[in-house]
């Protein structure tokens, strides 16, 4: 009887597993650039179910950078998630940068804090290279149309040093109620080019 729980129990559990299959961000890097991909997509990549960073390029962007533009003092946290998945239920995992953000004024009062944000409250993830810059996805007040692509690079002459560019979106619903003072609202992060210095 015990040789026929155990027996179950071993096939149960092969039958539960399903197999990992691993990609490469210079795989998905690849695919966004194949000119029918809009049309076909990339069906050698469609059984991928975690996509690794095997030559460990994420690590460059780990750690506290500092930085000021505009008149706002920024200190961004970068971490690197391993095998990580947002929702339990998703079905493709990555290795990627979850940022976490907080910003000054020119007087030193918080104008954005989420530093104490679980990962899936950031709302500050990586997506993917495109050549030496990481792409990152942001959403600050969204009621606001704070959302956009982020993209960091390390510099090569200086490592310790990063610039940040800011691509807001265009689009998008806005709600006047949550948002009064969209005519006035001045983008959370630069839409130029900004350096931080890590510490």
């Amino acid at each position: 009887m015990k040789k026929i729980l155990l027996i179950t129990s071993i096939l149960f559990t092969i039958l539960s597993c399903k197999a990992q299959v691993i990609g490469t961000l210079e795989q998905f890097e690849e695919c966004r650039k194949r000119p029918n991909r809009d049309q076909e997509g990339c069906p050698d990549l469609q059984n991928i179910t975690y996509v690794k960073d095997t030559n460990n390029r994420l690590n460059q962007f780990v750690g506290t950078w500092k930085g000021a533009y505009g008149g706002k003092q920024y200190e961004i946290k970068l971490e690197k998630k391993v095998n990580y998945k947002e929702k339990p239920t998703d079905e493709m995992s990555w290795d990627q940068i979850i940022g976490r953000m907080l910003v000054k004024d020119s007087n030193s009062n918080i104008i954005y804090n989420s530093m104490n944000k679980t990962d899936s409250e950031t709302h500050f993830w990586g997506y993917n290279f495109q050549g030496r810059t990481y792409d990152m996805h942001f959403v600050g007040n969204y009621d606001c149309l704070e959302s956009g692509d982020v993209f960091i690079e390390t510099k090569v002459a200086n490592p310790n040093e990063m610039t940040l560019f800011y691509n807001q979106d265009k689009d998008g619903w806005l709600d006047p109620a949550k948002c009064p003072n969209f005519s006035t609202y001045g983008s959370l992060l630069p839409t130029q080019k900004m350096t931080l210095v890590k510490q």
